[in-house]
């Protein structure tokens, strides 16, 4: 149902360009040759869906709000398991791929093609998230592959689907990213007692289903100034659809954005106070990460019950490779999107 929807808006509602049509194609054409070959690798290897999750660490918060910086800083302990790029993106072995995955697995060659291509085409968006094969990455394509993401959203014009999305519950995409996960887990040979660090922006809006799926999951909500965040998201958008469509009103992201952003934490907010325990959260702050990081790490982990020290040094030796704007200041104003800080 849900890949009806979309592919009703996409042709109905985004107004994409040749080259936008082209890569909404292939993008979903990828999707459902890797959930054809995920069914084959479960129904031969079915231990691959026996395999224990351990209960997560989830990065929670909207778009820009500091989630990659504290997701990527919690990913260098390799006490935790995370997710590169080309997997989020292929997550599935192909059937030339031999596993465990080695440096020239044909998935990473894809990815690291499609990403230069990207990058050549809008330059402009490394400055908005930075990207990389073999970066630490968000789960989001895998959500992706249940057919239920806002990477389809930050990519055309969908109103329609965005809507679906938002007033349908989206358990079975959750289940179907564990799955994945697992299948992950099983041709990488990780230790199943490690958890994983998990964070993409989604979760703001499908909370429910991530708590159904992951019960005992710790999260840690980071917030940021709501103009800040809401302008951000705007500009990211505009960047990640610009390419795609010859039809695009800034004005029409602006209102479209800071109504999800309102639906997003009007629903966060209801569940917190009322179906998650509260000792399953806790909240830290973007301008405290930036002053002072190991006092949100000191807190982090007391919550998630780890020593601290055995991970500061990796994480320094990120954070030394990775300066805020590493790639670029990423400028924007509210005012391009029709918004002012009252809106």
């Amino acid at each position: 149902e849900r890949l009806t929807i979309l592919c009703c808006s996409l042709q109905e509602e985004a107004q994409l360009n040749p080259i936008g049509e082209r890569l909404q194609q292939q993008a979903i054409v990828r999707i459902l040759k890797h959930r054809l070959y995920a069914e084959d690798w479960f129904k031969r290897h079915p231990e691959i869906l026996d395999r224990e999750i351990a209960d997560p660490i989830v990065v929670m918060g909207l778009a820009r709000s500091g989630t990659t910086r504290l997701h990527r800083l919690l990913a260098s302990d390799t006490r935790f398991l995370h997710l590169k790029a080309w997997e989020s993106i292929n997550p599935v072995p192909w059937p030339e791929c031999e596993l465990p995955p080695r440096e020239d697995d044909p998935r990473i060659q894809d990815i690291d093609r499609g990403l230069k291509a990207v990058l050549y085409m809008s330059p402009q968006i490394a400055s908005v998230h930075p990207l990389g094969t073999l970066e630490v990455e968000e789960e989001v394509g895998l959500i992706q592959h249940g057919i239920s993401s806002q990477l389809f959203e930050v990519q055309a014009k969908i109103p329609g689907f965005a809507r679906y999305l938002m007033e349908h519950e989206q358990d079975d995409a959750y289940r179907y990213m564990l799955k994945l996960l697992k299948l992950i887990s099983w041709q990488r040979q990780d230790d199943p007692s490690k958890p994983w660090v998990l964070k993409t922006p989604q979760h703001m809006q499908d909370l429910d289903a991530l708590m159904r799926v992951f019960p005992k999951a710790k999260l840690i909500f980071s917030h940021r100034d709501p103009v800040k965040v809401v302008g951000s998201i705007c500009s990211m958008t505009w960047n990640s659809m610009v390419r795609d469509t010859d039809q695009l009103d800034p004005h029409w992201i602006g209102e479209e954005w800071l109504s999800k952003v309102e639906s997003m934490l009007t629903k966060v907010q209801e569940l917190r106070q009322n179906r998650i325990p509260p000792q399953q959260c806790l909240d830290v702050h973007y301008q405290t990460l930036s002053d002072d990081w190991q006092a949100v790490m000191t807190d982090i982990y007391d919550f998630i019950g780890y020593p601290l020290e055995p991970a500061l040094p990796s994480m320094s030796a990120w954070l030394a490779g990775n300066s805020q704007h590493k790639h670029g200041v990423h400028h924007y104003h509210l005012s391009d999107f029709g918004l002012t800080s009252k809106t």
